[in-house]
C-alpha cells in the first residue's frame, strides 16, 4: 500500500430506498492502526464495512481500501482484504484444515504454500491440535478463530473484525482480544466493529462512533473522553455521613463543579482529577480526623461518551 493511510473515505453514502444507511462518510484509516467503530444497532458500522469489503456498492462517494479505488478495482480490494464476520459463515461439516485449503483454492493459492500457511495460522489462532476436527463441533470461540485463520490465510494487508466476540462466554473474548491485539502488534490493520465499551478502550486506537448512519465522533480513547465523557469524579467512603460543612470543604479544596452525598458515600465531580485534587481532599480528610474507608479516582467511560453522544443507554438496551 503506497501512502500513509490503508482506508479512506470521501463522502461515502448508501441508501436502501428512501432510507439512508450511511450518509456522506468522511474518514482516514492509518496503516497499521487497530480502528474501532462504535454505535448503536441501526448506526450504519455494519453498512459501511460492507461497502469497504466490496459487498454493497455506494450510491455516493468515493473510498480507497489498500491503495485501490473501491468501486473501479473492488477485485484488487478483495484480494488484500480479510474478513471475520460476526456469525459463523464457513462448513461445519469440514474440519479446519478443509475450510482453509478450500478458501485457499479461492485465491489460487499454490498447494504446498497453501498447507504451510494454513498450519502456520492454525498454530497461531491456538487450533492445530484440532485442525482435522469437524468445525461443526467446534465452541463458538475456536470458530470465531478458525474465521480469524480464514481471514488472514491470503496475507492481506486489512483485516475487518465485525463484532468478533459478541455472544462469546468470557474466557473467549479474552482470547479472541489477545489474538487481535497480537495480529495488529505484527503489522497488519485492523477495522473492529463492537458494542463491548471496555474492548474498544483497551483494544483500539482510533474510535469512530456513528449514530443515525453519520460519523458524529472520532479520536482516541482518551480524546473522547476528554471531550464528550462528561465530569471526572473522586468518590469516598466514609466511617460516618458527612455534614454540609464538610461538603462545602470538600468542593472548595478539589476545585469541584459540584459534591454529593448519599448515606456515607461522597462524590466529587470535578473537570479533572490531574495534579493534586486528591491529595488535596486527602489531606483535607486527614487533618480533620475523619474517617476514610475508601477514596478513589475515577475520569469518564467510553460508555459515558457513547450514552452523551448518541442519548442511548447501553443497559437499557440499543
Amino acid at each position: 500500500m503506497a501512502g500513509e493511510y490503508a482506508i479512506e473515505c470521501d463522502g461515502l453514502t448508501k441508501r436502501f430506498g428512501n432510507f439512508t444507511a450511511v450518509s456522506s462518510l468522511k474518514l482516514r484509516i492509518r496503516k497499521g492502526e487497530l480502528f474501532g467503530f462504535l454505535g448503536p444497532n441501526g448506526a450504519g458500522k455494519t453498512t459501511t464495512i460492507k461497502m469497504l469489503t466490496t459487498l454493497l456498492i455506494p450510491n455516493e462517494g468515493t473510498a480507497r481500501v489498500a491503495g485501490f479505488d473501491l468501486k473501479e478495482e473492488a477485485a484488487f480490494v478483495r484480494s488484500r482484504i480479510g474478513v471475520v464476520p460476526q456469525e459463523f459463515a464457513l462448513f461445519g461439516e469440514l474440519t479446519a484444515m478443509e475450510n482453509l485449503w478450500y478458501i485457499g483454492s479461492l485465491f489460487s493459492m499454490e498447494k504446498e504454500k497453501m498447507r504451510r500457511r494454513s498450519e502456520e495460522l492454525l498454530k497461531t489462532v491456538g487450533l492445530f491440535d484440532k485442525r482435522n476436527v469437524l468445525a461443526e463441533g467446534y465452541s463458538g470461540g475456536m470458530k470465531q478463530r478458525l474465521s480469524v485463520a480464514a481471514g488472514l490465510l491470503h496475507t492481506p494487508d486489512i483485516l475487518f473484525m465485525d463484532e468478533p466476540t459478541s455472544g462469546l462466554d468470557p474466557q473467549s473474548r479474552i482470547a479472541l482480544r489477545e489474538l487481535t491485539q497480537s495480529l495488529n502488534d505484527s503489522g497488519i490493520t485492523i477495522v473492529y466493529t463492537t458494542h463491548d465499551m471496555e474492548e474498544a478502550d483497551k483494544l483500539c486506537h482510533r474510535i469512530a462512533v456513528m449514530d443515525l448512519g453519520k460519523l458524529i465522533a472520532e479520536g482516541t480513547p482518551a480524546e473522547l473522553k476528554r471531550m464528550h465523557g462528561g465530569c471526572h469524579r473522586i468518590e469516598l467512603e466514609l466511617g460516618g455521613q458527612p455534614d454540609r460543612k464538610l461538603l462545602r470543604e470538600l468542593k472548595d479544596v478539589a476545585k469541584a463543579d459540584d459534591v454529593f452525598a448519599k448515606g456515607n458515600k461522597v462524590e466529587i465531580l470535578l473537570k479533572s482529577v490531574r495534579g493534586d485534587a486528591v491529595h488535596r481532599v486527602s489531606s483535607l480528610l486527614s487533618k480533620k480526623g475523619v474517617d476514610v474507608r475508601d477514596l478513589k479516582a475515577t475520569e469518564p467511560s467510553l460508555e459515558e461518551v457513547f450514552i452523551n453522544l448518541t442519548k442511548k443507554n447501553l443497559k437499557a438496551g440499543l
